[in-house]
């Protein structure tokens, strides 16, 4: 979503802060850095893909008992987070350019999810309104958990610190059974302001789930027990939806994080005018772990999730790279710019976030720095 698109009456355009980091950026990836970033994206991905490809075959045709199996799920799971992290993620923001935007389909094909109501869901509500409650559709659990302030508390969000993690498994699974067909039934709604797919679009959605389940179900099932094969896929897809939901929770619900609602938005907006949308991510968005290499390379740079709001055209190999000098200009332009040091810090972040959202009352929200943040 780029600042032109963010709308006028709650948010408008990234103002001198986006120019000078759009500025600093061109600068900094010339020809040659582009071209050596565009290499370094091949390979890794390839990897994932042969790593995919080998824990597949492993776990349907060589696994022969509960334990291999079990190797075998982990190793798929991974694999495919990998795929979602570093291949899927930049194909659909555009960070490739048109000509590799086929690879986009690696998340409808391997993962089980439309990539065309991914972009429209994730691109056009979450990348707008980052941790806006009503407005944006991914931090909205209800009535099974609470993100946020602005959101009502139930009895049960008290032990949300302790199951959500355990429920977090059902999101890849609950997405590639029901995901898409629950939102092509709903249709447009606060959160998604959804254009149906339509010609080769629909018969895309449609292509890619058959092969989807070709791959996971029908195929397997000629190999292995019908059981096993049901138990296989539930177990990989529940390992992956846990990857996938915790990396997201890592950068969005953490207490160093804004939360506002769009009720709040709207009195500010006729009071102040539209807050500026390059602010608005800087201050409800959290980067982590930003001098793991391993992580970041996993991750698809998902842990500089700052940098990735600002720039999600751009591809992620860059990152790092840019995270200084994104850091230093907001200092320059009086930013509070946000990052727990390790993967360790933003889990506990999380945890203590879900445990208070699980006590305290609705009211405002608020961010309160956690001890080894950057303030």
């Amino acid at each position: 979503m780029t600042t032109k698109e963010a709308p006028a009456r709650l948010l408008r355009g990234g103002g001198s802060f986006q120019a000078d980091l759009t500025r600093a950026v061109r600068q900094m990836l010339d020809a040659r850095t582009l071209r050596r970033g565009r290499m370094r994206f091949f390979a890794k991905a390839a990897f994932m893909l042969v790593w995919t490809a080998a824990s597949y075959a492993y776990l349907v045709f060589m696994a022969g008992n509960w334990w291999q199996a079990g190797l075998g799920c982990i190793s798929l799971a991974l694999a495919l987070g990998g795929v979602a992290f570093s291949i899927q993620h930049d194909a659909n923001h555009g960070a490739l350019g048109r000509r590799w935007r086929f690879l986009g389909l690696t998340m409808d094909v391997l993962l089980g999810t439309s990539s065309y109501l991914w972009r429209e869901r994730h691109n056009h509500a979450h990348h707008t309104y980052t941790n806006v409650v009503d407005k944006d559709g991914d931090i909205e659990q209800m009535p099974l958990a609470r993100f946020a302030p602005d959101q009502p508390r139930r009895p049960w969000h008290r032990f949300q610190h302790i199951y959500m993690f355990a429920l977090y498994g059902f999101y890849a699974p609950r997405q590639a059974l029901m995901g898409d067909a629950s939102m092509l039934i709903r249709g447009p709604n606060a959160h998604v302001p959804l254009k149906r797919p339509r010609g080769a679009d629909l018969w895309q959605l449609i292509g890619t789930k058959i092969v989807f389940f070709g791959l996971f179900l029908v195929l397997p099932m000629f190999v292995q027990p019908w059981w096993g094969v049901l138990l296989g896929a539930f177990v990989t897809l529940w390992i992956l939806g846990i990857i996938l939901a915790v990396v997201f929770q890592l950068a969005h619900c953490v207490e160093e994080a804004d939360f506002t609602s769009e009720a709040r938005m709207l009195v500010e907006s006729e009071r102040d005018g539209p807050r500026e949308w390059a602010r608005h991510q800087v201050e409800h968005t959290v980067d982590f772990a930003r001098s793991s290499r391993v992580l970041n390379w996993y991750l698809g740079g998902l842990n500089f999730q700052v940098e990735h709001h600002l720039l999600p055209n751009v591809c992620h190999v860059h990152y790092r790279r840019i995270s200084p000098v994104l850091e230093q200009l907001c200092r320059e332009h009086d930013l509070h710019y946000r990052a727990n040091d390790t993967f360790l810090s933003a889990l506990r972040s999380h945890a203590r976030w879900l445990r208070d959202m699980g006590r305290v009352p609705y009211g405002p929200a608020t961010a309160t720095p956690a001890p080894g943040g950057i303030a």
